[in-house]
């Protein structure tokens, strides 16, 4: 692993963003709040992809004007487009780092300097901070954002919320892309994002910069909010996205970690002991037991959620757990017997 161009000066390395877009509104937001933070006219940011909104593109118009250091690269790619708009900012901008925050963040004001802070050290070359739930949102959109970040979404659980108060290392699954930062060195030599897999080439280029030797950390404190799901359906194509990605991950050869597949086997035993119970008592006996089990493990994530929250409305986790997990599960067992759906997500106006 060189290390040349590693080593950041004393006054910070310098850092350009890159945002992929489809174009939506909340893109806007995403910029004001960048805009907000410590910093921001010694950042270089770059916006990747197209806007059909008229009313989207005129903001985006006003805020270039506005602020030299942002430029927009009107692109859209039929496939591969989430890596390859990457992957076009990235190339089209400068700095020693290299971040991408998704068009639906708001960052926090000191985001630019604690993404920066572990490069100090010269091995690190992948770094995320936490994708938070933002407090004004829909009611579905905040349980739904509470879900991920419950122990009901097991270790990954860690990358929506602040668990710790200093960065500490991680592996290549504990990485976010929705806010994640890169040394460029590091980008460069992981060869950019997969054009050929997509959601979870993120994950795939994290897990290649950690093969490369460089050290991947964790930055509780480089905090930015993040917009889920706003509507039960949408949180269930989200999760059926992420639980065919885990079987695309392991097909890809990346190392195997167990927990991720637990929702698919908890949905093959319910399935088999519910046909099963046509005709076997024994079976009743244990889908009504393993329902039951499930249903308390529902209800000790909502208490332990409420708990958090003071909300008495986030009771509803435990109707919300069984979506996610269900979504989940299925979707292994689809891509694990009819793989390579199209997951690809088109803005307004695209198709």
């Amino acid at each position: 692993m060189s290390e040349e161009g590693n080593h950041p000066n004393e006054t910070g390395p310098a850092l350009s963003v890159v945002i992929p877009t489809m174009g939506r509104a909340i893109l806007l937001k995403t910029l004001e709040s960048l805009a907000a933070a410590e910093g921001f006219g010694e950042i270089e940011v770059c916006v990747a992809g197209k806007v059909p909104d008229a009313e989207v593109a005129a903001g985006l118009r006003a805020f270039l004007e506005k602020h030299p250091n942002v430029r927009h690269l009107d692109i859209r790619f039929e496939t591969g487009d989430s890596s390859r708009k990457k992957n076009a900012g990235a190339a089209a901008t400068s700095g020693a780092l290299v971040a991408f925050l998704d068009d639906d963040v708001e960052v926090a004001r000191d985001w630019p300097r604690q993404i920066r802070e572990p490069f100090a050290d010269a091995p690190v070359g992948l770094a995320c901070g936490p994708s938070l739930v933002p407090d004004k949102l829909s009611p579905w959109a905040r349980w739904a954002g509470l879900a991920l970040a419950s122990p009901a979404a097991g270790y990954v659980a860690e990358r929506y919320r602040q668990n710790r108060e200093v960065p500490y290392p991680v592996d290549w699954d504990r990485i976010i892309g929705c806010n994640a930062v890169y040394r460029r060195v590091a980008f460069e030599q992981m060869g950019g994002f997969p054009a050929d897999f997509y959601p979870g080439e993120e994950m795939i280029a994290a897990y290649r910069t950690e093969k490369l030797g460089w050290g991947l950390r964790f930055l509780p404190e480089a905090k930015v909010w993040h917009y889920p799901r706003s509507s039960p359906g949408r949180f269930w194509k989200q999760m059926w996205g992420y639980g065919a990605t885990r079987i695309r991950l392991l097909r890809a050869g990346v190392s195997f970690h167990a927990a991720p597949l637990v929702p698919g086997l908890w949905v093959a035993a319910t399935l088999a002991l519910a046909v099963a119970s046509a005709w076997s008592r024994a079976a009743r006996w244990l889908l009504a037991g393993e329902l039951a089990a499930y249903a308390l493990v529902a209800l000790a994530v909502a208490a332990w959620t409420v708990r958090r929250t003071h909300r008495a409305c986030d009771w509803a986790l435990a109707a919300v757990v069984p979506v996610m997990h269900a979504a989940y599960g299925l979707a292994e067992w689809a891509e694990l017997l009819r793989p390579g759906r199209d997951f690809t997500e088109r803005g307004p106006g695209q198709r």
